[in-house]
């Protein structure tokens, strides 16, 4: 590398591994690719060989294209998915990087030592060692690893494999298989040996062994060994299968079988319990951790072997188990007797157990390895926590890539500030939050709140908007926390929050939550699946919005004081003038609240002149507070410190013609954002904390509006009583 190299701009990932990614190791390249596409700029470097040529453009199983890298310069991130060395004669490892750049190792190995000469260079080229099953943490400190070392499992494109309906035994014939390279540590010769002991000369079940290849050395002795045995039960076979042939392959066995002495990474067990498969497996620490789900059979070592390695100058570099072919006969038999009586239900248990290994589960790690502010535990799914790494490594991170990936190609969608009440525009923005978590090209969901644009963008004068002083910059940061660890600088920076961002107009949001405001909200709130709409904004607002703390002070005191622990029901009473947004432009009255309230003490047997409920009135006016007081007294709570129309403002509204009294400019934000002056961040905080007292009601009755709609989420639990203005009861 040239010191011009060494000193430009770095940015994006280049993924190195081998060109072949059907293999094990190749799966560890692949699963790269695919993930890091997801949510970065990724090119592909292949380490062994010159095809495919630098520029190629490679599609992948997903459909995503990756490009070739035709230089090793200029990268933020190296991540190298391969053996770092596979012998004395392989200099292959000359091509990672000696400086620059995160450089991440993921690394699998299958005995219980690493090679010293992959111990130098993982020491002293590596910032991070991923391996891909916990117990080689542990081999990796005993081997001479200094790196600091974290586990990832190999993400596997196991979807359509848990998707498949689950295959039951087919009588009169049980099938026993594998599928695994013909290497003497993967003991197919005590497999052969524990078929044939435990069922001689029956005809009621067969034995498949298949590998992608014939290394190792092992294949002509046991091809050697069937043709003695003249076997017509067992099938050997070997060969590269495209993916849809080794799922068939799998899904024909009715118990899949695996004898090896040490595994790094087991693949095929994953692939056979995502199709449902109880497997039998030699008791190792790989596939220990496999053994949650019922249907799993373990087998006892009886010992330990030297592990050969004749890919890796016929080496032998630490031990492997012992598996007694007696012992594995008896674990096939009982999977053999489970699979003939287990009801088809179980199957499940042991696919849900294989979506941990999938590459939806392990994608959002994958993302926290390079991304130090990845920003979702939502995104991990409950299958699989998110990695986490040692601090001092997540500094590391971002002094080379930049906080919240932005040099990897990561892209903010920004949503500005709009004329519009406070709750439309925090709605629309979590609609954009809550759906980035499912949207890979969305690093982060940033709110440009800032008066002053929206004042230079506006062609029309601003009707609505009130919540900020053009002076103020960021009107976010007025009430909340800034997002995702970011600074208040940040939220405030122009450049910083439009680099290479989104857009912000992006039409899918609305496609996805058409019902989210305006009238539309009353479908909303009777839809079936409104509930789940509740729980899912809500895991969002929990883990990304947090008030300013002496914010959230003063809304616990209301429910401490206020509430204190009684059965509380919170009404919404809009102005009269809010009926341009209810169906049929009718909104319910005072008297239909009060009513309301009523109905739904007698409903739970509450006395009204008892002390053990509250009532509590968010409005933005003062007949209602003073209404509701008349009727019942002490039993109502509310914030007084609050901006309402007044009762002469209300006078003067009641004597104007039905037309005039459903024009813009009665509303309190209409009155308020009339005189810039009066914008102020206090009338947001006024309407939040309305919002979040009525969340935390046990009933809240109310009509259509974006304050309900929020409340509605920011409070999944609470009950929602839709208050119909033409109901006569």
């Amino acid at each position: 590398m040239t010191a011009t190299e060494a000193n430009s701009p770095r940015a994006g990932i280049c993924v190195m591994g081998r060109s072949d990614l059907t293999t094990d190791l190749g799966r560890a390249t692949l699963a790269a690719l695919d993930i890091f596409s997801r949510y970065f700029d990724v090119s592909y470097y292949p380490v062994r060989d010159t095809t495919p040529h630098p520029g190629a453009e490679i599609a992948l199983p997903s459909g995503r294209v990756v490009t070739v890298a035709d230089s090793l310069a200029g990268f933020a991130v190296y991540f190298y998915a391969d053996a770092v060395r596979e012998g004395f004669a392989d200099l292959s490892f000359q091509n990672i990087p000696t400086d620059g750049g995160f450089r991440v190792a993921h690394v699998s190995f299958d005995s219980t030592e690493l090679p010293q000469e992959r111990v130098a260079i993982l020491n002293d080229r590596f910032d991070l060692v991923l391996v891909t099953s916990s117990h080689l943490e542990a081999v990796a400190v005993a081997s001479g690893v200094r790196t600091p070392i974290v586990t990832l499992p190999i993400g596997l494109d196991i979807e359509e494999l848990i998707a498949r309906r689950y295959t039951p035994p087919m009588p009169p014939v049980t099938r026993f298989g594998t599928v695994a390279t013909f290497h003497e540590r993967k003991q197919l010769d005590v497999l052969i040996e524990a078929f044939r002991a435990t069922y001689p000369g029956r005809d009621d079940v067969e034995l498949v062994i298949h590998a992608a290849d014939v290394g190792g050395g092992s294949h002509q002795r046991l091809a050697a060994l069937i043709a003695r045995a003249n076997d017509p039960r067992i099938t050997l076979s070997y060969g590269v299968l495209l993916p849809h042939e080794n799922s068939d392959l799998l899904d024909s066995f009715d118990v899949f079988v695996s004898a090896s002495s040490g595994e790094g990474y087991a693949v095929a067990p994953r692939e056979a319990l995502a199709l449902g498969k109880p497997v039998v497996l030699s008791n190792i620490p790989d596939h220990a951790g496999l053994a949650r789900a019922v249907g799993v059979f373990l087998v006892d070592g009886a010992g330990f072997i030297p592990a050969r390695y004749p890919e890796i100058d016929n080496r032998v570099i630490g031990s492997g188990v012992a598996i007694e072919a007696s012992d594995l006969g008896v674990a096939m038999e009982k999977a053999r007797a489970y699979v003939l009586a287990a009801p088809r239900t179980d199957a499940h248990e042991r696919k849900m157990l294989a979506a941990e290994y999938s590459i939806v589960a392990l994608a959002p790690s994958y993302a926290r390895v390079v991304d130090a502010d990845f920003p979702s535990e939502l995104r991990s799914g409950a299958s699989r926590p998110l990695i986490q790494l040692p601090p001092e490594t997540d500094d590391l991170i971002r002094a080379t890539v930049g906080r919240n990936a932005r040099k990897l190609g990561a892209r903010p969608l920004v949503v500005p500030v709009r004329d519009a009440g406070f709750f439309s525009i925090f709605n629309v923005f979590m609609q954009h939050l809550t759906w980035s978590l499912q949207d890979d090209r969305v690093s982060m969901v940033l709110p440009d709140w800032d008066a002053g644009r929206l004042i230079e963008r506006s062609t029309e004068p601003i009707v609505s908007y009130c919540y900020s002083q053009p002076n103020q910059g960021n009107m976010w940061l007025q009430l909340f926390q800034p997002l995702y660890g970011l600074s208040a600088d940040d939220l405030n920076d122009t450049e910083f929050l439009y680099a290479d961002s989104l857009d912000p107009n992006d039409p899918r949001a609305a496609r996805r939550e058409p019902l989210l405001t305006y009238v539309n909200a009353f479908h909303l709130y009777r839809a079936p699946w409104f509930g789940r709409f509740r729980k899912q904004y809500n895991g969002a607002m929990k883990e990304f919005v947090h008030l300013r703390p002496e914010l959230q002070a003063e809304i616990d005191g209301m429910l401490d004081t206020g509430f204190g622990g009684r059965f509380t029901i919170a009404v919404h009473v809009k102005h009269p003038s809010h009926a341009v947004e209810q169906p049929g432009m009718v909104i319910a009255g005072l008297e239909q609240y009060l009513g309301a309230v009523r109905r739904e003490l007698a409903t739970r047997g509450i006395a009204e002149s008892s002390d053990d409920w509250r009532v509590f009135v968010a409005t933005d006016q003062e007949r209602v507070v003073r209404a509701f007081i008349e009727q019942f007294g002490d039993h109502v709570v509310r914030f007084d410190d609050v901006s309402r129309v007044s009762l002469e403002e209300q006078e003067r509204y009641d004597l104007l013609e039905t037309e005039d009294q459903l024009r813009d400019g009665h509303q309190l934000q209409h009155l308020m954002s009339a005189d810039v002056s009066r914008w102020s961040s206090r009338l947001a905080w006024e309407v939040w904390r309305d919002a979040e007292s009525m969340a935390s009601s046990d009933v809240l009755i109310h009509g259509v509006s974006n304050v309900a709609t929020a409340a509605s989420y920011m409070g999944p639990d609470v009950s929602m009583v839709y208050l119909d203005p033409f109901a006569t009861d």
